[in-house]
């Protein structure tokens, strides 16, 4: 470990001790709004209370090198809601990064009152340079090539609880992505095997079925949130390429010492595309949530598996530590997926709680891989 590592990794620190300090005298100042139209539908009589920060923002992935930016995150409850109603989040981000990308992502999420109905979306644009490493479970890193684009992106999901714990819903995914440009000679841009490698318009919609027992959705100490859905891209949505996405997320939490708070989280996930998936949304393994260390994309195929474990412990106020193993692989077909397959995972990670209410935390990640590493700066929970 050199000493630039550390020197990254010790200023990185300080950003977000920083960020908290700045940010923590009007984090806990509570707002009485007067009600929207949306509060009279599900909150008669009410009003919200709401937390807001606005916050610098410093982010780090490989993918990213260096985050610069600021951003608003706002929480809030209403005041006539049942104990165990959900608090309710918007965030939004804008950050300019070393390798010259930018990105504006704004989210929500959404519940009404004893979390009967929720509503949950993003909205963003990216111009992200990045690197493609093309499809396969065993591709060369000298195989990299540097590529650009531009994308304009709109998800929003509405779900309904069907009895305690369980919701269904539909959810509506269109991306826009264009101004694609590879470096000169490029193997890629004239793939036959690849689709969208000019650009692209993709339009989804599919139903999805939720089982949510988590106590504190940003940052879960205990409970279960199992998650399957289908999207379908199609020509009568819009779409220039016909396919489908399958993706199973399956989460468990252990609270393993009430009084340390120690837990213990572990997660199944699978995404699978059939059809005509273009090159940049074949799944890809890697990044900020799951297989941290691998860059994003660094394997990609139509079918991908990968799992983790992690032990969360707070160390002294608002401070705390985790450490996690996992491990994945992607394939081009089930019968492709072979124990030796499997790319270990594992990493440490520090945490700094900036919202008591709803737990939310920013973390500090250092993921490690098969000849890879990766550090990463981000706001809420891995999963």
């Amino acid at each position: 470990m050199n000493l630039f590592f550390i020197r990254r990794v010790f200023f990185l620190i300080l950003c977000i001790v920083s960020l908290y300090a700045m940010s923590d005298a009007k984090g806990q100042d509570s707002l009485r709004l007067k009600q929207s139209f949306f509060s009279k539908m599900f909150f008669p009589d009410s009003t919200q209370l709401v937390r807001y920060r606005v916050v610098p923002f410093v982010n780090y992935a490989p993918e990213t090198r260096l985050g610069f930016g600021a951003g608003v995150i706002i929480n809030w409850d209403y005041k006539d809601a049942a104990p165990k109603t959900n608090s309710s989040l918007a965030q939004s981000f804008l950050y300019f990064t070393q390798n010259n990308q930018i990105d504006w992502t704004s989210k929500f999420e959404i519940f009404t009152n004893r979390n009967r109905f929720s509503f949950s979306g993003r909205i963003g644009y990216i111009k992200f340079p990045q690197n493609y490493y093309g499809v396969g479970n065993y591709i060369p890193v000298d195989q990299r090539e540097n590529f650009s684009f531009q994308q304009v992106y709109f998800d929003i999901k509405s779900r309904v609880r069907v009895r305690k714990g369980l919701y269904v819903g539909i959810d509506y995914y269109i991306n826009s992505n264009y101004d694609v440009q590879w470096q000169e000679g490029s193997q890629f841009e004239n793939d036959s095997s690849l689709y969208g490698t000019e650009g692209y318009l993709i339009s989804g919609a599919g139903p999805e079925i939720v089982w949510d027992t988590r106590d504190y959705p940003l940052n879960p100490s205990k409970g279960s949130y199992i998650s399957g859905s289908i999207l379908f891209f199609s020509d009568v949505l819009g779409s220039e390429y016909s396919y489908t996405y399958y993706q199973l997320d399956l989460r468990h939490f252990f609270l393993l010492n009430k009084t340390k708070r120690w837990v213990l989280g572990v997660q199944l996930y699978g995404l699978f595309a059939r059809g005509e998936a273009p090159f940049n949304r074949i799944p890809a393994l890697g990044g900020p949530e799951i297989m941290r260390g691998y860059y994003s994309g660094r394997f990609r195929d139509h079918n991908y598996i990968a799992g983790q474990i992690e032990w969360r412990m707070p160390v002294w106020r608002f401070i705390g530590i985790t450490a996690w193993v996992g491990t994945g692989q992607v394939a081009s077909n089930f019968n492709e997926f072979a124990w030796t397959g499997f790319k270990p995972n594992a990493g440490i990670g520090l945490r700094f709680m900036i919202d008591k209410r709803s737990k939310m935390n920013v973390r500090a990640d250092q993921g490690f891989g098969t000849n890879t590493n990766g550090f990463y700066l981000r706001i809420n929970e891995a999963f």
